[in-house]
């Protein structure tokens, strides 16, 4: 058996360590997939443990674990194994201080809402890829002169290597966010500003990385003579965020993520890209419907436009981890011009539920280098379509789940059988 990224005694002491504190959750999830080819629907969004076309039934494992004498702090592990591998895609510690809060490992950046059940991802963090290990800073929710609560967020970690270079970039991140609740209705606005800088170039020649670099990233500033030539040019590192605003009344939930990827999307000069999203809840009954929209990125001409989400010429992988992309699920560094709606639905019985899902995406041509500052041709042609279906039957027991999910895409489909136990 090959053990992946991480030793295999650790693997045995977080299982062990789970069931020896009585304060701990456990989760154990048996995934047994009829075909091994990806389908979007059901690999998609799973923490990046799907990160190539070879798709194997697994075992998953996920802990949580409070200590009795030290109630401030939380472990969360997760890992899984398959026929050929074993391997820990997530861990993290978190201190709960009196005015902050203190996270070490890979975790969910801040948010104003959690992703609904069918939603296609944020536009800058989803649980598309596998996190980045860091540590931050978070505050709690503050009052402001009983105008509006707000809390903020400062990470900072590092990428794994990627494939074709001698090490990865570090990854900079910070939040601002807001929410006001009037009478029944919570309305929320959240910056959103991440930043790849500092590792190898394209040409495998380090980055250098001091204090003056990193207040260059933190502003958004130029980056000085020992950055590549782009950085000089324009902003240091791979830039880019998201403004979110959030609509919240009898738990039903408006969304809207406008993305950026430069200045000129900070000016909103490529409005109407990012994500819009409805979640209805009813007792018996749940609606998700979302549209995607990649198309503007400011103009088919650079300068403004040509924002090339995702994709940046020093880091060709470009916003994504381990082939996965971090943000949306439908959107790549390779494929990042696209138009899409995304449904999905779930309807409750006394033990049963019966999920379905649609998405229906248009590529257009990607926008990557800036074409030497001339037009893009042909760039409202659609080059492809693809549709994406799914059904799935779901029987609960206890702690337990039973599910049976077939889904469509294109011209594959594929089955899967899933067990869930709560410990």
């Amino acid at each position: 058996m090959i053990f992946k990224h991480v030793p295999k005694n650790l693997i045995i002491i977080l299982f062990l360590v789970c069931f020896i504190f009585p304060q701990n959750e456990n989760q154990i999830q048996l995934n047994i997939f009829a075909n091994n080819n990806n389908i979007h629907f059901l690999h998609k969004n799973s923490d990046g443990i799907y990160y190539d076309n070879n798709i194997s039934s697994n075992l998953q494992f996920r802990h949580k674990i409070v200590f009795e004498k030290i109630p401030f702090l939380t472990l969360n592990g997760a890992w899984y194994l398959n026929e050929d591998e074993i391997d820990l895609y997530d861990l993290n510690a978190r201190i709960n201080l009196k005015k902050i809060d203190l996270k070490f490992g890979s975790f969910h950046s801040e948010t104003l809402y959690d992703n609904p059940r069918f939603s296609s991802g944020s536009m800058v963090f989803s649980n598309n890829a596998k996190k980045i290990y860091g540590i931050a800073f978070n505050s709690k929710w503050n009052n402001f002169f009983n105008l509006f609560e707000y809390k903020g967020e400062l990470f900072q970690g590092k990428f794994p290597k990627p494939v074709g270079y001698d090490g990865g970039p570090y990854l900079h991140y910070k939040s601002v966010l807001f929410r006001k609740k009037i009478k029944e209705m919570n309305l929320g606005f959240a910056i959103q500003h991440a930043v790849q800088h500092g590792g190898y170039d394209q040409n495998n020649n380090k980055i250098p990385t001091s204090w003056e670099n990193y207040i260059n990233v933190f502003f958004a500033r130029s980056g000085d003579e020992s950055q590549p030539a782009q950085d000089q040019d324009y902003k240091a590192g791979n830039g880019l965020g998201a403004f979110t605003f959030i609509l919240e009344k009898n738990s039903n939930l408006f969304y809207y993520e406008h993305y950026f990827d430069d200045k000129s999307g900070v000016k909103t000069l490529n409005f109407g890209d990012g994500l819009i999203g409805i979640n209805l809840k009813f007792s018996l009954f749940n609606l998700n419907f979302e549209l995607v929209n990649t198309r503007n990125q400011s103009g088919n001409q650079h300068p403004p436009g040509v924002d090339s989400y995702y994709f940046h010429d020093v880091y060709l992988f470009g916003w994504s981890n381990d082939g996965l992309s971090i943000g949306n699920s439908f959107i790549h560094p390779n494929s990042n011009r696209k138009f899409l709606y995304n449904i999905g639905a779930e309807k409750f019985f006394k033990k049963f539920s019966i999920t379905s899902r649609y998405a229906y995406s248009k590529v257009y041509v990607p926008y990557q280098d800036k074409n030497w500052n001339q037009p893009y041709e042909n760039y409202n042609n659609v080059i492809s379509r693809k549709k994406y279906i799914l059904f799935g039957l779901n029987y609960y027991q206890n702690e337990k789940l039973i599910s049976i999910r077939y889904s469509k895409e294109g011209q594959i489909n594929n089955v899967q059988l899933s067990y869930t136990l709560d410990l």
